[in-house]
C-alpha cells in the first residue's frame, strides 16, 4: 500500500483528518479505497478508530522519509519573533525578504535547501519527524520588525541563539557560504565552551 493509499484509507476509517496538503488526491480517490477497505455492498466507515490504529498510522507515516517537508516558520510580530528565539537554545537562523524582491525569489531556494540540510522537517502529518542542528524562520518587509531591527536590504539573514543576535548577512551570491561558516563558527564556539 503507498503512502497515499495509506492516508485516503486511514481517512476513510476516520483515523486522522486529512492533512491539508493531501486534500486533493483524497477527494479524488476517496470512494475506490473505501470500496477496497469495505468489501461489503453496503460500506460503513467508522466513526471512531480505536488509540491502537491511530499510534500505527501515525508511526507509518511518521517514519516516512520520502515525504518529510522543510520547516520555515514565517514571523510577523514581535511576540512571535521572541518565541521562536526562545523555544529552545539551538540557533536560529531567520531570512528578511521582499516578496517583489528578484534577489530574494533566487536567494530563497538556496535557503530553502540549507533548512532542509540543517532545519527541522516535518511529516504530512505535521509534526517533527528529524530535529535539525538549528531552526528556521523567515520575516516579510511589511513586518514592523523589519525596522525595530534596523534592516535596510534584502534579502538579509539574521543569526541568533536566544535573544542574541550572533550575525546579519546581506545576501550577495556567496551568501550561503558565508551563511553555513557563521553557522559552523558558532557551532565550534558552543562546542567549546562546553567540551
Amino acid at each position: 500500500m503507498t503512502r497515499k493509499h495509506l492516508i485516503v484509507a486511514a481517512a476513510a476509517y476516520n483515523i486522522i483528518s486529512v492533512p491539508q496538503c493531501c486534500q486533493s488526491f483524497t477527494t479524488t480517490t476517496t470512494i475506490h479505497h473505501h470500496e477496497l477497505m469495505h468489501p461489503t455492498n453496503n460500506p460503513k466507515p467508522r466513526n471512531h478508530a480505536s488509540q491502537h490504529l491511530q499510534m500505527i498510522f501515525r508511526e507509518l507515516v511518521s517514519n516516512d522519509e520520502i515525504d518529510l517537508r522543510v520547516n520555515i516558520t514565517s514571523i510577523q510580530k514581535k511576540e512571535s519573533l521572541e518565541k521562536f528565539l526562545l523555544e529552545d537554545d539551538r540557533l536560529c537562523v531567520v531570512k528578511f525578504y521582499a516578496p517583489f524582491c528578484k534577489a530574494c525569489k533566487a536567494f530563497g531556494k538556496k535557503f530553502r535547501k540549507l533548512a532542509i540540510d540543517r532545519g527541522d522537517a516535518i511529516n504530512s502529518i505535521g509534526e517533527v519527524a528529524r530535529h535539525g542542528d538549528a531552526r528556521f524562520g523567515e520575516i516579510d518587509f511589511s513586518s514592523r520588525l523589519v525596522k525595530e531591527l534596523g534592516i535596510k536590504k534584502f534579502p538579509t539573514v539574521v543569526i541568533w541563539r536566544g535573544n542574541e543576535m550572533l550575525s546579519e548577512i546581506t545576501c550577495k551570491n556567496d551568501a550561503i557560504e558565508k551563511i553555513t561558516d557563521e553557522m559552523n563558527n558558532h557551532f565550534d564556539t558552543e562546542t567549546n565552551r562546553f567540551g
